[in-house]
């Protein structure tokens, strides 16, 4: 993630761009407020807070099969449990694992993203993600482990197979691989809830997955969604808006999942080439 974090000062002089809280417009009474409109729902999953907002189209029940889906990505792509392909993945006993066709569509998904980020953003970084586990650990861990740690990432170490039956595998280059895919998962969920609830009728409606907002169609008042962007410093408040309107607005920080020694802070955006979190003058992008 080091180059992408780099080049982005520019835009951010006024600050540094930082997690997001959805922002709705201004709600005036009207037709949607009349058939009970906004419709939402609040779940902890993915280890974060979720919130889906409808604001027109599809009713409860568009509802309710989206909180199913999100439940089912959460058992789906969590590091843990028997539903979890990621699990399996990881402690895997051959080399060739199979899964669910929205994993596959997942692992798929990171292929571009490999080569936009050249190399800063790896899904075989679990190793590092593990040692550097900044909800447990008051001390960095020292030189020989992280050492350890990056002789174990697998550059492009794997890839999907599909049978002429349909059924996807994942397929492992390294016996050592293991794969971490919280740097893309939420998006990737996101952009499928979407799908989803368009397909249920709902024509416009705010999905936000702990700081990864996709805002599509209007909204009570025929305009733009407004995400705020939160200022790290003083969770209470904001440094802008950003209108938005079929497009997903994201944030990654380093302000929420840290610790403090020695007068730095280890967080947990990892640079997968040096094996120590990123140090740079950025707070968030």
């Amino acid at each position: 993630m080091r180059r992408l974090l780099r080049a982005l000062p520019v835009f951010i002089l006024i600050g540094v761009l930082l997690s997001i809280m959805s922002m709705e417009g201004d709600r005036r009474s009207g037709s949607r407020e009349d058939e009970g409109y906004p419709l939402s729902a609040d779940l902890f999953l993915l280890d974060t807070f979720c919130t889906i907002t409808i604001y027109e189209g599809g009713g409860q029940e568009a509802l309710q099969t989206a909180k199913e889906l999100l439940g089912h990505y959460d058992l789906l792509f969590g590091p843990e449990g028997e539903s979890s392909d990621i699990r399996r993945i990881n402690e895997r006993s051959t080399d060739r694992v199979a899964i669910d066709p929205d994993t596959a569509g997942l692992f798929e998904s990171i292929l571009p993203v490999y080569e936009a980020a050249g190399g800063d953003l790896e899904v075989t970084i679990e190793p590092l993600t593990e040692l550097w586990d900044v909800k447990e650990r008051t001390v960095p861990p020292d030189e020989q482990e992280i050492g350890s740690a990056l002789s174990r990432i697998c550059y492009g170490g794997w890839h999907i197979e599909t049978d002429s039956d349909g059924h996807s595998y994942f397929v492992a280059e390294d016996p050592v691989l293991r794969v971490d895919v919280g740097a893309f998962a939420k998006g990737y969920i996101a952009d499928r809830l979407r799908d989803r609830l368009m397909k249920d009728g709902v024509s416009s409606g705010i999905i936000n997955l702990g700081g990864n907002v996709l805002c599509f169609g209007s909204n009570m008042d025929g305009g733009d969604m407004h995400v705020g962007i939160r200022d790290p410093e003083d969770s209470s408040s904001y440094i802008m808006e950003i209108p938005a309107r079929d497009i997903s607005v994201v944030t990654a920080g380093i302000y929420e999942r840290y610790f403090d020694y020695d007068g730095v802070r280890y967080h947990h955006i990892i640079d997968p080439a040096t094996g120590y979190p990123v140090q740079n003058e950025l707070l968030s992008v």
